[in-house]
């Protein structure tokens, strides 16, 4: 067993003695990673009928971190997020207990009120972790039956894109005991999802893997599929996903990675889907049901998301009245960018996202370019957020030795603000004004580690 899977078992151990004596406040990010994580605690605290009190946030900052209230007779816990933001907590570690469960680049930070989970503390790979898997096998350890929940810390580690960190270390030897137990099955097949939809609907409106010059547009779907050779009817019948021979499925592979100018792996266009036995059918594909949390968190509707993982399913149909919304957006902040909103330079690609690409989904749309864009560069969006009165960044890369949370940390200390994050996806906050600043100075200092080598 692993320094990590001992501290876990360790600190489980102790939470669960604590928590009879003192009122649970828990701060959880508010993507899939984040609910999913805050869902299964949940779950958790309530068969140990322990009282507790939930706040979903966007970020954990300078800003925010007032908005925490607190006692000595209280014990936080932070879920995907705490670890970069130690220096900001440092104030409510001295007063009361905190559990940070977290998998982002942290500050190394040692006092008896905290318990400090995170897999680099314990030289452990983060991109083998995702906090919903952290959370899951502190939870297993809480108790042995929260095993059912598994199913919440797939589709938090699919929509964190820590796929991999399923079917390594300790999570294999679980993953084969949810599979034995009947709660997971996985197959190999396309990366869509939408199996009883219209195929040119499934591949227009594809988030992961994401098109560019087919997405939103139904009639460029049908005309790609159909300069494949595969038919989109069948007599008057649309087909679907399901109808798919094997020999469609390659040419459709074949056919996304070519459309891509070969910036996408196969893998992520075919490979291992995580299926939910124990689910409804509409949420059976654990990245349609990440899919549906991302949308809710994105457009303010997070406690919908979390109603959806609890088990509440009556919230359905709102969050699909979401997700179409949540679409049409990612459609709206493609086309501008498309018409002249970013920028490129020698060693980085930016996203000026101003006021028009909101806050909460510059992320996302500069995940979704960072497959369809020289995959030598990173990609940084910038979007106003009316919350801080500040311009968020969100940072990603496909390839390369540099570390962009690094890299944010230095510039955004320069010219003022807050970073962190992951070597391969970070993100930030920047004053209003100095966006050209920061172009000039993230794009000297890549250009300074490459040449380093």
């Amino acid at each position: 067993m692993s320094l990590l899977i001992d501290e876990i078992e360790r600190v489980a151990k102790i939470f669960k003695e604590i928590i009879k004596k003192k009122h649970i406040r828990i701060y959880a990010q508010f993507d899939s990673d984040g609910i999913t994580s805050a869902s299964i605690l949940v779950t958790t605290l309530l068969r140990e009928g322990c009282n507790f009190e939930l706040r979903i946030l966007k970020q954990l900052n300078s800003k925010t971190v007032n908005d925490i209230t607190f006692s000595n007779s209280d014990f936080l816990i932070f879920l995907d997020m705490g670890s970069g933001q130690i220096n900001i907590l440092k104030g409510i570690i001295e007063k009361t207990n905190v559990l940070i469960i977290d998998h982002h680049e942290p500050i190394r930070y040692e006092h008896p009120n905290l318990f400090h989970l995170n897999p680099i503390l314990f030289g452990e790979n983060p991109e083998k972790y995702s906090t919903s898997l952290l959370v899951f096998m502190f939870s297993k350890f809480v108790n042995p039956k929260n095993i059912d929940q598994i199913d919440l810390a797939i589709v938090g580690a699919v929509g964190d894109r820590r796929d991999e960190g399923i079917k390594v270390g300790a999570m294999k030897e679980i993953l084969e005991e949810a599979e034995n137990l009947g709660f997971i099955n996985v197959i190999k097949d396309l990366k869509f999802f939408g199996w009883d939809k219209p195929l040119f609907k499934v591949l227009a409106y594809s988030i992961d893997p994401f098109i560019p010059s087919i997405y939103g547009n139904e009639a460029a779907a049908m005309q790609f599929l159909q300069d494949l050779g595969i038919r989109v009817k069948e007599y008057e019948r649309w087909r679907t996903l399901k109808d798919l021979t094997s020999e469609e499925k390659a040419k459709i592979a074949d056919g996304i990675i070519k459309e891509k100018l070969g910036f996408i792996e196969p893998s992520e266009v075919f490979g291992e889907i995580f299926l939910l036995q124990r689910k409804p059918e509409f949420l059976r594909d654990s990245r349609e049901f990440s899919l549906l949390i991302n949308a809710c968190s994105r457009l303010g509707k997070s406690e919908l998301a979390l109603r959806l993982c609890l088990g509440d399913y009556s919230v359905y149909n709102e969050i699909l009245k979401i997700l179409e919304e949540y679409r049409k957006q990612i459609a709206k902040s493609i086309s501008l960018i498309e018409n002249g909103r970013i920028v490129e330079k020698e060693n980085g690609i930016f996203i000026i996202g101003g006021r028009e690409i909101p806050d909460a989904l510059i992320g996302t749309i500069t995940s979704l370019l960072l497959n369809s864009k020289d995959p030598t560069k990173p990609i940084f969006g910038l979007a106003y957020d009316a919350t801080t009165g500040m311009i968020k960044i969100s940072a990603r890369k496909k390839n390369g030795n540099i570390n962009l949370r690094e890299i944010l940390v230095n510039v955004v200390k320069e010219i003022g603000g807050e970073a962190g994050g992951h070597k391969d996806a970070a993100g930030g906050y920047i004053p209003v004004g100095m966006e050209q600043e920061f172009i000039e100075r993230i794009n000297k200092m890549i250009g300074e580690m490459n040449a380093k080598g």
